[in-house]
Order: structure tokens, then sequence, then C-alpha cells
């Protein structure tokens, strides 16, 4: 198997939770960020934390931060900053996967689970990309699995902040993609209180 690595968007407004900043909830007694950088960890996966500066005194080792310039640019610009600090830290093989996640997904465990099961299809020739629907037939970009040299590519050929304010679907069009469906329930995220509520997710302090 490839070496994985991920990009974790944890920078978001957060307005529908009136401004909470999203990769610092409580779920159970840790931060959502705290429960994602664990999760990773404990595959082996190292990567890439998108956000602002205050988050980078929670991170365990083997975990960049950055952010997208401007802040708040979107999720596209996002993502490219992730794919560039890999690619600056020369740490990536082209072979490698690099996985897109969010910050506000509650079970990181689960989700990685299922997302490591649908990776072997990028060992193959032809296969650059897993991302799944759900069961409304709606793309999970943020629950996906991309070659890393598919991604870096794309994004060493934007032009200089052109994918600012752009949606996630205009970055990752053009890969030859398996798009399995995600379970029920998995990939669960905060987005507004009624959600916090739902799945146990509280402001931290």
């Amino acid at each position: 198997m490839p070496a994985v690595r991920a990009v974790l968007l944890a920078g978001g407004a957060g307005k529908r939770l009136g401004g909470a900043d999203k990769a610092l909830l409580d779920h159970g007694g840790r931060t959502l960020l705290e429960h994602w950088t664990a999760a990773l960890a404990d595959r082996e996966f190292s990567g890439v934390v998108v956000g602002p500066e205050h988050l980078g005194e929670n991170l365990p080792d083997g975990f960049l931060l950055t952010r997208e310039d401007p802040p708040l640019a979107g999720p596209a610009a996002a993502v490219c900053a992730g794919v560039r600090a890999l690619d600056g830290a020369g740490s990536a093989a082209p072979d490698d996967v690099v996985l897109l996640l969010a910050v506000d997904v509650v079970d990181p465990v689960a989700l990685l689970g299922w997302l490591q099961d649908w990776l072997p299809p990028l060992s193959r020739a032809g296969e650059q990309a897993v991302v799944p629907r759900d069961a409304q037939g709606q793309f999970q970009m943020l629950s996906s699995a991309f070659r890393h040299s598919w991604l870096s590519q794309r994004v060493a050929g934007l032009r200089p902040g052109e994918e600012t304010s752009q949606s996630l679907r205009w970055l990752l069009e053009g890969a030859r993609t398996v798009h399995p469906i995600l379970p029920a329930g998995l990939g669960a995220d905060v987005d507004t209180a009624e959600d916090a509520q739902r799945l146990g997710v509280n402001r931290s302090g």
C-alpha cells in the first residue's frame, strides 16, 4: 500500500454555529481536532491541518499547520494550501495517497476505517480518486482520497489566486474516480446548533 497523508480542513468561519471554532468544539472530553489527529496518528497517517495559527499549539508531532491566503478564501483554497504544504515538506511520493477531510466530522475513526478499505483501487493503474456519495447522491468531497500526483499536478497548474472562492467540485473535477456509497451516518458533521446537540458536541471550556 502507498503511504497515506491527510489534508484536514479546520479553518471555517462556523457562521451557522455563531462563529464557533469547530476545531476546538468538545466531543467526549476532547476537541474535534484532538480526535482527528489521534485517529490519523493511530493509523500512522501524517498530514497538514489547514486553519488558524492558534491551532498549532494543539498539534502532535508529524502534523504541519498552514493557512489559505487570504484566510477564509474557501475550501478549494484551503485544499490547495494543504497540498502545497505537503509538497513543500518534500516527503510525499507520487504514488502516495492524500485524504481530504473536515475537522467537524465527529467520528474520524469510523470514517478513516471505511476510507482505508477503499484505497486499493488507487494502487491500480487508471484510478486517481475515491470520492463517495451519500444516500442522497451528493458527493462528499471532504471524505475522499486522491493520488498525490494528481492533486499536486492540479494545484501546480493553477494561476496565482485562481482557487480563491472556488468550490471543491471545481478543483477536483477531471480525476478518474471511484464513487462508493457512504454508509448512513458515516461522516456526520457539525454545521448547526441542532447538529451539535444531536451529535453530543459542545463548545470547549
